[in-house]
């Protein structure tokens, strides 16, 4: 069996789903928008890391991701340095949902650093927190283990992700989780994806919208210009979406891709999930 079909095989028997509770220690406290299979399935990933690279992390809120990948790698005696990114600010609305323990701020915009900082204590030492937009990111830091994706909430911003970070994954080795990647107001991201599918595998799909994915083939600068989504025109991003449905037959439903297709219809030119929520809502009112 080759190396690639066993980690097909390895996800294929879902073992993150057999994480305790009691395993992810300190990191069960840190509050996450993760669902609590999603949260096991970071955990996992942190304990199975084979390479010295980095944990990538985009789009961090609380550090809810980042407390969970620090405590597998713990757990696995690994030292592999976990790099955060976000911008570390909340409203008022996300702060009162996800840390309904915390004083609630008297403004909204709030500073949230601090608060992660407090929950990423217990792993002092073991990662690094990037403040401001990711849209001004580099990345410079060789190669990269694992890489979380859940801030392209927007096309241009997708871009940029994949041509930063997507190039220093290790064909055979990097696992790349795409955190919003069947989310109907992020249509761009199964675009992008597909548009790469002779360099990522689909590895599962971890409800509820994440696909986790492994790096088979080396991402050049020629794959991320086919793959550009920002630029696409809202026919050739349906087509796009049709494709990734047809790619993902028999691990997602084509319900969900149906949903993008309706979406991209229905909000012409839009290429912010924020803005095609907004504008979903506002019909419905």
């Amino acid at each position: 069996m080759s190396s690639v079909a066993r980690i097909v095989a390895e996800f294929a028997a879902r073992p993150w789903e057999a994480v305790a509770a009691s395993d992810l220690g300190a990191a069960l406290a840190v509050p996450t928008m993760l669902t609590p299979e999603e949260g096991r399935l970071y955990h996992w990933l942190g304990r199975r890391v084979a390479g010295d690279g980095a944990v990538v992390d985009l789009g961090a809120y609380a550090g809810g991701s980042a407390a969970r990948l620090l405590a597998g790698l713990a757990l696995a005696g690994r030292a592999n340095p976990v790099h955060s990114y976000d911008r570390f600010r909340s409203s008022r609305m996300f702060w009162a949902r996800y840390m309904p323990g915390e004083p609630l701020p008297e403004t909204d915009d709030a500073d949230l650093l601090p608060v992660v900082q407090r929950h990423l204590a217990p792993w002092k030492g073991g990662f690094t927190l990037h403040v401001g937009d990711i849209a001004g990111t580099r990345w410079t830091d060789g190669p990269i283990e694992i890489l979380s994706v859940d801030a392209a909430k927007g096309s241009a911003l997708a871009d940029h992700i994949a041509g930063q970070f997507f190039p220093a994954l290790v064909p055979g080795r990097s696992i790349l989780v795409q955190q919003d990647y069947l989310m109907a107001v992020q249509p761009w991201l199964c675009a992008q994806m597909v548009a790469l599918r002779s360099q990522f595998l689909p590895l599962a799909h971890v409800p509820k919208v994440g696909l986790v994915f492994l790096c088979v083939a080396p991402v050049t600068s020629e794959a991320l210009t086919l793959a550009q989504v920002d630029s696409l025109t809202d026919g050739k991003l349906m087509s796009r979406v049709r494709e990734a449905a047809a790619w993902h037959e028999g691990m997602v439903g084509r319900g969900r891709f149906k949903e993008m297709l309706a979406q991209i219809k229905a909000h012409p030119g839009v290429r912010l999930g924020w803005q095609m929520r907004q504008a979903s809502a506002r019909a419905k009112g």
